[in-house]
């Protein structure tokens, strides 16, 4: 899932999936597949306008400041992704207006008076699943109920179709479940707001933009098309379980339609979904209100990323500890140690190979880490010949990048 631009850069979270999943596509290509892994910025929203408003600014000149500042950090958490597109670039808007008038023409996008979920504070209408517990999720206000004319998308005439094809794809168990109960009670979807920082509602006289989870619901299809490549589903698409329903729902039902006007030969967008564990500081997630949150600027990638892979199963996450990363520090200083010893020795690099790439295939990164860890400690008396350090290095650079300059 590619990344909201936020003020505050990349933290713990977006470290977690996207510099494993780096490492889980270099596995990928170390084994012979064709590996696409394309990056973009879901760059419109609430955030950023309420943020330009205070500090007295306008949202593009946030927005783009701080995917500047993204981008520094991505280069320095070293991983093959591919930029592609931001979604408020006037490119990407086109498209967005497309998917908007192809509804339109359909009879699928349609403006009605109803009562609708209106924050004070934001001063916009919310969907429905953005009220948690009568407020805000964006600012925590109340929100109160308004009759408003809005446009909406007919999700409901996918509902049927929806809830049946749970039974033919690859999603953790707990987000099926979610989205089963989800559309017991489906709506159709208000996608205007009365907001600017989004993309304008591509009709005559209409000053409300689209809600920005239009703009995040096909934006895997666009990547195929920047790249000159007949759309495909997603291989594996990884994200937060906090996008079970909305998200994954919205991109479930616009490709389905997109298929239905011949657009794609697909009708779900994902072959398999995973979710990340959580990052925890002291057993409580990290905030910048709680001042918990750990800066990864100052640590080395490969350190990093080997240690996010260390804390545990990669679907539960795990707790940071400036004690535990120093322990990856000396692994690498004892690996570099034995990697500048040359002998006539071997390992069984074969059966080594295979261990590691099992548990890759499993996303048991936690024993990926476990496994090297045991290697050196069995065999770091044995001096290697240079063939063999070499394959091992090559392994090893799957999850260290930066780890080739050991030989």
């Amino acid at each position: 899932m590619f990344p909201y631009p936020s003020g505050s850069g990349l933290h713990c979270g977006h470290w977690y999936n996207y510099s494993i999943m780096d490492s889980y596509c270099r596995y990928q290509k170390f084994i012979g597949n064709d590996v696409f892994q394309p990056f973009g910025y879901d760059a419109f929203g609430l955030p950023a306008e309420n943020y330009a408003k205070q500090v007295g600014r306008e949202p593009k000149e946030v927005t783009y400041e701080n995917i500047d500042k993204f981008r520094l950090q991505m280069k320095q958490m070293n991983t093959d992704f591919e930029e592609l597109l931001i979604t408020s670039d006037e490119s990407y808007q086109k498209h967005t207006q497309w998917l908007f008038t192809k509804l339109y023409e359909k009879g699928l996008a349609y403006k009605k008076d109803g009562e609708v979920d209106y924050c004070k504070s934001c001063e916009t209408v919310l969907a429905r699943e953005q009220v948690k517990d009568g407020k805000c999720d964006r600012c925590s206000s109340v929100v109160i109920k308004k009759t408003l004319n809005q446009w909406y998308f007919k999700a409901t005439a996918y509902k049927e179709r929806l809830i049946a094809n749970l039974d033919k794809i690859d999603y953790p168990k707990s987000t099926i479940n979610a989205q089963k109960a989800w559309l017991e009670n489906l709506h159709d979807w208000c996608v205007s707001r009365q907001r600017k920082w989004g993309c304008p509602i591509p009709i005559e006289g209409e000053t409300d933009t689209m809600d920005t989870f239009v703009d995040s619901s096909f934006y895997f299809i666009i990547y195929c098309l920047i790249k000159g490549i007949k759309p495909k589903p997603v291989d594996l698409y990884v994200g937060g379980s906090e996008h079970a329903c909305m998200h994954l729902i919205y991109a479930r039902f616009i490709t389905m339609f997109l298929f239905d006007i011949g657009f794609i030969d697909f009708e779900e967008p994902f072959k398999k979904v995973i979710h990340q564990g959580m990052i925890l500081n002291n057993g409580e997630k990290m905030s910048k209100s709680k001042g918990n949150v750990v800066n990864l600027d100052n640590y080395d990638s490969d350190e990093i990323r080997f240690y996010l892979m260390f804390i545990g199963h990669y679907f539960d996450g795990g707790s940071w500890s400036d004690q535990n990363i120093n322990g990856i520090r000396r692994f690498i200083g004892k690996m570099k140690e034995w990697m500048s010893r040359t002998g006539t020795e071997n390992i069984d690099m074969g059966k080594f190979k295979k261990q590691v790439f099992d548990y890759t295939e499993s996303f048991k990164f936690n024993k990926v880490v476990s496994s090297f860890m045991i290697l050196l400690n069995e065999n770091k008396s044995k001096n290697l010949t240079d063939e063999c350090k070499q394959e091992l290095v090559e392994v090893l650079s799957i999850y260290m990048p930066n780890v080739s300059n050991l030989l």
